[in-house]
Order: structure tokens, then C-alpha cells, then sequence
């Protein structure tokens, strides 16, 4: 049988140590059956073989993002979005103006509201009442760990004092019992949002098609899913079964110390479900919060005396459940972002017995280097956002920095430090949190900044990643962490025809420049996801 496609005339990097670079290959049913030069190919060519001429175009593997909430961030993109909104006087116009477009009674759900537009301010409700108008309001924050409602969102909820949770969420209430307004993590969230009408399954999937498609025109070939529930299989299964599922899903379910034990067994047989772009052998746990709200796990108390406690109120229960999940055989992944996370999570995984797994932790964002040292000792992936330094500031009065003082803030994110100490490293956006655009964190990774912040130098003392170790980060390392290192992340014969084609290689290309880089060509199964006009 001959391929079915072919393409010609570009520059390969492979990503392949036993061949670096070729100028053409050949794909027959999604997979690379020749690679090298026009001669290599010409073989398994006939009449019907479709040639692509890519006019120099610079091919590497498809780019995975390592960590992402793409339902999420399709429902977020929905309404509006606070991101680089920095003043409450902005906070308050956005807010107005989709009052305006959504009418009266209407709910508004925003998203990523950053902390630093309070302007030090606490956030009490009458700082938005007016400016909401008449309706619901809910702002997620950045980082989708706190959410911002005004007072009629209160009211439709019944919300009206402080709750007991039992993932560690709670709600701000003021001097006198009254909330606040500010919900801090999920479960508090959810006791307002859960009131907001639902949209259809229709709505739903038109919105994640979208999202998938935009994500393919910037070279996103495969993400890791990092909230997915018992709803997960059916909504990538009907996605699929459209022709809409144009990327690959690494499904990691989400286990919180609130889920019963009938969901537990449930989630625990899910391991083997899967479809033909989809894999669900993953479990997610979270055991802190964030350093902005005090919630994440802290060595010693941030300068607000915050940090002391996990996100799992019983530590053993966490562990004892991380026991279940992997001799059930699950890929493990847990999101720890202060020291104290990072070393628990560290100490639990090394008392798990040796497989062929790659257990990992999500975010990493301070631990001294007597931790970085135990990832490749421990065999422990670390799953890194280089675009979250957006938020922070050289200067160190960004909320992040003002939270967890020095000097713990030299160590902040330490992507590089982990590579160099022989870590699997793998990258990611935490859409809908940051972008998702992997070319905003080919230029982080590097430079240690925000893309849209050229005046900032580096943040922190820790070691940038180079070219190569980023492009590493989206596809070989992201293969190699899922288990998929025999047929992905590479371009070799044999191997998923996942690809492509860029305006330069990104590998090289100057950090600042990587921002613009077009995307001319996204393949997935060989098949052409996105091409430029």
C-alpha cells in the first residue's frame, strides 16, 4: 500500500537522537512509514500519494500542553475575560459593559481576575455591586481558585455565613459573620455557581470544538486533562464520534477528599476506558491551594501567618487513596505548589512500590534545591508553567511575592534548575489559568518573563530553559511522562504522524520573536487539523 501523504521540500527536527533531521517523510493510516530525504520517501509514493510541497517550512513533533482545563476554559470563553484588566476602575468597566450586553437579570461568569487589581484593596461585594447592576455576578480569579461574587449572587444562593467544606474551601465572612463575597476553592465556589443555569449538551460541545480548534492553530496536537469526572468519557466520546476531536486527551480524573466511596470505586474501574484520540489512566489530587490566598502548603507561614494547613485535612487519607489509585494502575499527578506539598507528595510517591509508571507533580512553584535534587532520584516528573511568571514582578510586589516573602521567592518555579538536576520536565499553560498559546511559553521558559512585560528582567535566580529544552517539554517529555515514548513525541517511522509546520524552528528562534512564529501546517493521525491560508 502507498502513503497517503507526503511531505517535501522542509526542515525536520525530529526530535529523534538516531536521526535529528530529515527534509521529507511519508504517512500512511496517521502513522510515519519513511522519513528522511525526497529519495527515502520516494519508495512509498505512488499516483494517489497527496504531495505536500512545504516550501521550507521548519516541522517538529505536534506540541502537548502538560497541563490543562480545556471544558473549563471553553465555558469560561463564554464571558468575560479580566486577564491584564489591572485596576478596580477597569474591574468595574468591564463588569458594566457586559451588563449591557447580557441585560438585566442575566448572569455574568468571568475569568481570570487577577489579585493585583484589588490594588491592596480586600475584596468585600460593594467594591462591584454597582457596576454589575442587576443580576448574578461570579469572577473566577486567575488561577481558578477563588471566586468574586456580587450580592445578588449571594442572595440566589443562600449563601449568608461561613460553611464547613471538606476539601479545606471556605467563605470569607467579615467581622460580623456576613460573606464577603470572596469564595476560596472549589466547594465554595461551587455553593454560588452551582445556581447558575446549566447550557445544553449541544452548547457545550459546540464551545469545546471551537476551543480545539483554536488550540490546533498554534501547533497544540494532544493535551493532559486535569478536572475531568465521571461526564468526561461520554463528552470525548460524543466530540469524537462528530469528527471534532482534533487533538489528543490524557484524561487524569479528579479525587478530592469529598468524593464518596461509590464515586471512588467507580472512578477506580475507569482506568481501561478510552477512544481512539483518548485515554483515561489518570487521577489528578490536589493537596494545597495557592500562595495568593494563603492557601497553599508551607515549611513556615507566609508573611500573612497563612500556609500551615493541606488542602486534604487528612493527610493520611490522601495517602492511603494515592495507594488505592496506583495499584489500581493509574498514572498519578498531584498539584503541590508550596515547599511542604511538594516534599509530602515527594515523601508519599517514594513509599509507592516500583513500576513502569511515572507518577508527577503539577506546578512546583517554590522548593529549595534539596527537593529539585530528589525528582530524578525518585523518578518523579515535574510538570512546570513557565507562562504563570506573567504575574510576578522583578521587584517582588506582585501578591505572589508580597505573600511568600523572601527568600523564599528565589526559588520560584525552578523549570530549568529541575532540567539541569536531570528531571522529566514537563510544559504546560493550565488553560484556562494562563494561554494557552505554547509560543507565549516558549519565550517564559527563556527568558523568565512575562511575554508582555519586556521591560522585566528574569524572575527569581533560577535557571532558564534553553530552546531545545522547551520544545523537549512539549513533546518528547510530555510522551515519555504518559507512557507514550514508543510512538509519540517524535518523528520517526513507526510513529504517530502528530506534526508541525512552523515559520522557523521554534527550538532556535529568539525567545522574543518565538511570540510571532505562524504556524502554517497542524497534523494529527496525518490527518490536517489546521493550515493557514
Amino acid at each position: 500500500m502507498s502513503a497517503q501523504k507526503v511531505i517535501v521540500n522542509t526542515s525536520i527536527r525530529t526530535m529523534d537522537p538516531e536521526q535529528p533531521w530529515a527534509s521529507a517523510l511519508a504517512i500512511e493510516d496517521g502513522v510515519i512509514v519513511a522519513i528522511g530525504d525526497a529519495d527515502a520517501v520516494r519508495d512509498v509514493c505512488d499516483g494517489t500519494t497527496e504531495v505536500i510541497d512545504a516550501h521550507g517550512w521548519h516541522l517538529t513533533p505536534g506540541l502537548v500542553d502538560g497541563h490543562q482545563h480545556l471544558f473549563f476554559g471553553a465555558e469560561f470563553g463564554q464571558g468575560p475575560s479580566f486577564d491584564r484588566v489591572d485596576t478596580l476602575s477597569e474591574v468595574r468597566e468591564v463588569l458594566a459593559a457586559e451588563r449591557r450586553r447580557v441585560g438585566p437579570g442575566e448572569w455574568i461568569v468571568g475569568y481570570a481576575f487577577e489579585y493585583a487589581a484589588l490594588e491592596g484593596a480586600t475584596f468585600h461585594h460593594s467594591l462591584i455591586n454597582e457596576a454589575a447592576g442587576d443580576g448574578p455576578v461570579f469572577i473566577y480569579s486567575l488561577d481558578v481558585h477563588t471566586g468574586f461574587v456580587n450580592d445578588h449572587a449571594l442572595r440566589l444562593a443562600g449563601v449568608t455565613g461561613s460553611r464547613e467544606f471538606d476539601d479545606g474551601s471556605f467563605i470569607v465572612v467579615d467581622d460580623n459573620g456576613s460573606p464577603t463575597g470572596e469564595l476560596r476553592e472549589m466547594q465554595a465556589i461551587l455553593a454560588v455557581l452551582s445556581h447558575r443555569p446549566e447550557p445544553t449538551d449541544d452548547e457545550r460541545l459546540d464551545w469545546y470544538a471551537e476551543a480545539i480548534a483554536a488550540q490546533n492553530s498554534v501547533g497544540i496536537t494532544g493535551i493532559h486533562q486535569m478536572n475531568a469526572d465521571g461526564t468526561t468519557p461520554g463528552i470525548l466520546t460524543a466530540l469524537e464520534d462528530s469528527g471534532r476531536l482534533g487533538l489528543r486527551v490524557h484524561v487524569h480524573y479528579f479525587v478530592d477528599p469529598s468524593l464518596d466511596e461509590e464515586t471512588l470505586t467507580e472512578l477506580l474501574r475507569s482506568r481501561d476506558i478510552h477512544g481512539r484520540r483518548w485515554q483515561g489512566d489518570g487521577a489528578k489530587f490536589m493537596i494545597d491551594g495557592v500562595i495568593d490566598t494563603g492557601t497553599a502548603w508551607l515549611e513556615e507561614p507566609d508573611t500573612h501567618g497563612d500556609g500551615g494547613d493541606p488542602m486534604w485535612p487528612d493527610p493520611q487519607l490522601y495517602r492511603a487513596t494515592i495507594r488505592r489509585f496506583d495499584a489500581a494502575g493509574f498514572r498519578l499527578t498531584t498539584h503541590a505548589i508550596g515547599d511542604r506539598a511538594v516534599r509530602e507528595v515527594l515523601d508519599t510517591y517514594e513509599t509507592l512500590p516500583a513500576g513502569p509508571r511515572l507518577h508527577r507533580i503539577e506546578h512546583i512553584e517554590t522548593v529549595p534545591d534539596a527537593t529539585v535534587s530528589r525528582f530524578k532520584k525518585l523518578g518523579v516528573t515535574a510538570s512546570m508553567q513557565p507562562i504563570h511568571l506573567r504575574w510576578l514582578t522583578p521587584d517582588l510586589s506582585d501578591p505572589w511575592s508580597t505573600r511568600l516573602g523572601q527568600p523564599r521567592c528565589n526559588h520560584v518555579m525552578p523549570s530549568g534548575d529541575l532540567s539541569a538536576d536531570g528531571a522529566l520536565v514537563v510544559l504546560g499553560s493550565d488553560w484556562p489559568v494562563a494561554p494557552y498559546d505554547p509560543r507565549l511559553g516558549f519565550l517564559s521558559a527563556q527568558l523568565r518573563r512575562a511575554p508582555d512585560r519586556p521591560a522585566h528582567g528574569p524572575i527569581g535566580r533560577s535557571r532558564p530553559l534553553t530552546g531545545l529544552e522547551t520544545l523537549a517539554g512539549y513533546t518528547v517529555n510530555a510522551a515519555q511522562s504518559t507512557g507514550d515514548g514508543h510512538h509519540s513525541g517524535k518523528l520517526r517511522v513507526g510513529y504517530r504522524a502528530d506534526l508541525v509546520a512552523w515559520g522557523a524552528d521554534p527550538a532556535l528562534t529568539n525567545p522574543v520573536d518565538v511570540v510571532d512564529l505562524p504556524v502554517h501546517l497542524t497534523m494529527v493521525d496525518g490527518d490536517i487539523v489546521h493550515q493557514s491560508a
